[in-house]
């Protein structure tokens, strides 16, 4: 009897951007992802960064996230916007990236502080690589610094912002090795994307450089690397990685100062309030001009998604989702490409033993 592929599924999201005030994000949003997780019988949910600009007056949306109805684990990573807000230390951030024990890049694996916030964990032969893209160095020092508290950006004068940081790069070449000896098969999460087609980290050819490295103690053992930030979909395969930049969930296309319109006039979204402990209060339809974001944004009707299963063969296979633009209000067509419209496209890539 041939023996059978094993497989994993999981549900997948990005750059969620829950913040009073600022986006359109809602709990809902997050509710109808898990949903969705569920009915496709999902084994976990992964988020790429960005997931909430303000912990610390958001307990309503972590308490949604960790304690999720499903009883689904959980595992997300650093944006470049997690440490926004004031109050916002790592400290009180790292705890709300996991609802289940993972494996930290501290010398004793441990949580610790919470000042380091890359991981892994394995799942039935696969391992999960979670890296945290805020390195930058300081030129005076020649330091890897993370970025602080209320900011979402490099500290200042630093170089190479959106980094990893020599200490974290070879903690991952030491567990992609260590996965390769094992038989265990990769995916690799951070916030920029490391391809060659589309990237935002200084770091992307030195991470594709330790697949390769990997690659060649086994091969196959890093089958896909999975990022967010740009807000855009994109996916593209070189030497059997598979490389998967995941959209937005509702923050579909932004612009600076200089290009922001006003374009929702007196359109209404709902809203929902929720007191220091996380209880809803009440809920109303709030006009969206109110949000600080709203002349930068257009929004997408409904949250995306996607849910991805990869076996150990190297057949990956993700089931995208399909949105509007709210209220079919959507930018130019110079600033999007004509009928273009908010989505995560679906996939499938072979088996590698049987790709060109």
């Amino acid at each position: 009897m041939t023996p059978k592929v094993r497989s994993i599924r999981f549900a997948l999201f990005a750059d969620l951007h829950y913040k009073k005030g600022m986006y359109i994000a809602g709990v809902a949003d997050l509710e109808a992802i898990f949903k969705r997780a569920k009915e496709s019988q999902a084994e976990l949910v992964l988020h790429a960064g960005d997931f909430c600009n303000d912990y610390q007056h958001s307990v309503e949306l972590t308490d949604a996230y960790l304690n999720n109805s499903y009883d689904l684990p959980v595992y997300g990573i650093y944006g470049n916007h997690e440490l926004e807000s004031p109050d916002n230390a790592m400290s009180n951030v790292t705890p709300c990236l996991t609802n289940r024990e993972v494996v930290w890049g501290t010398p004793d694996g441990k949580i610790g502080d919470g000042s380091i916030a890359y991981y892994y964990f394995d799942v039935d032969g696969f391992r999960f690589i979670c890296s945290d893209m805020n390195y930058s160095q300081n030129l005076e020092t020649g330091e890897w610094e993370h970025n602080r508290s209320v900011s979402y950006c490099a500290p200042k004068g630093n170089l190479y912002a959106n980094s990893l940081g020599r200490v974290q790069l070879k903690w991952i070449e030491d567990v992609l090795a260590d996965a390769a000896c094992a038989g265990k098969k990769c995916i690799f999460l951070s916030h920029c994307g490391v391809s060659e087609f589309w990237n935002s980290s200084p770091d992307a050819a030195a991470v594709r450089a330790l697949f390769e490295k990997t690659n060649a103690i086994k091969q196959g053992s890093v089958l896909m690397a999975i990022n967010g930030h740009l807000h855009t979909h994109h996916l593209a395969e070189k030497d059997g990685v598979v490389y998967f930049d995941v959209n937005t969930v509702r923050n579909t296309k932004w612009v600076s100062n200089e290009q922001a319109t006003e374009h929702y006039g007196g359109i209404t979204y709902p809203f929902v309030e929720y007191d220091d402990v996380g209880n809803e209060v009440a809920s109303y339809d709030r006009p969206i001009s109110e949000l600080r974001m709203a002349k930068n944004q257009w929004f997408s009707t409904h949250p995306l998604s996607a849910i991805v299963t990869v076996w150990e063969n190297g057949k990956i296979e993700i089931d995208g989702s399909e949105s509007t633009w709210l209220n079919d209000i959507m930018p130019l067509p110079e600033r999007i490409g004509d009928g273009v419209m908010p989505c995560i496209k679906s996939a499938c890539f072979a088996p590698l033993d049987e790709r060109n």
